[in-house]
C-alpha cells in the first residue's frame, strides 16, 4: 500500500515499520568517525520494541560509535526507477559490548540463531541501536514521496521537495 499524503496513527505506522524490518536482515549503518561518515553494510535482527541488534566481528564502526553514539540504519527495496522505493531509516543511539558486555546476554534473547552467536562469542561485537526517530517511505506504488516520520508517539508528514522540470 502506498502512503500517499495520508496520515497513519503512530501505532499503525509502527506496525508498518516493525513489519518492514521483520522481512530483511540486510541493512547500511551510518556512522560518523571525526569528521568522516562512513556506511557499512551489516546484517541486523530486532529486539524488544523496535531495538536493532548488530553481530560484527570488528571495524571502523565500533571506533565511531564510541567516538559519537548517534547513528542511521537504513534498509531498504532495490529502486524501482528514480522514485520508486520503499525503505526504512532508523535514526538512534548505539551502543556497544565493548562498553557493555551485558550485550551479549541480552542479544541471545532475540537473535535468530542464539547457538551461532555463542560459539563465536569470543569473534564478535554487538551493536545495539534505540531508536528515536524513525522514517518510513513507500513510493513503489504511485513515485509519491511523502515520508511518514515517528518519533515516540507522534507522526510527522514531510512531503517530497523534488519538483520536477
Amino acid at each position: 500500500m502506498s502512503l500517499g499524503n495520508k496520515y497513519i496513527p503512530p501505532e499503525e505506522l509502527r506496525e508498518n515499520i516493525l513489519s518492514f524490518l521483520k522481512q530483511y536482515k540486510s541493512a547500511t549503518l551510518g556512522t560518523c568517525l571525526g569528521q568522516n561518515p562512513r556506511c557499512s553494510p551489516v546484517q541486523y535482527f530486532m529486539g524488544e520494541d523496535m531495538d536493532i541488534y548488530v553481530v560484527s566481528a570488528g571495524g571502523e564502526k565500533f571506533k565511531a560509535i564510541e567516538e559519537n553514539p548517534n547513528v542511521c540504519l537504513l534498509v531498504n527495496t532495490e529502486y524501482i526507477d528514480y522514485r520508486r522505493i520503499k525503505g526504512v531509516q532508523v535514526f538512534g543511539t548505539a551502543t556497544t559490548s565493548m562498553e557493555n558486555k551485558d550485550l551479549f546476554n541480552e542479544v541471545l534473547k532475540y537473535a535468530p540463531e542464539p547457538y551461532i552467536i555463542e560459539t563465536v562469542k569470543e569473534t564478535v561485537n554487538i551493536i545495539k541501536i534505540i531508536p528515536n526517530q524513525v522514517v518510513y517511505l513507500d513510493s513503489l506504488e504511485t513515485g509519491d514521496r511523502t515520508k511518514q516520520i515517528l518519533e515516540q508517539d507522534r507522526v510527522i508528514i514531510k512531503e517530497d521537495e523534488l519538483t520536477l522540470v
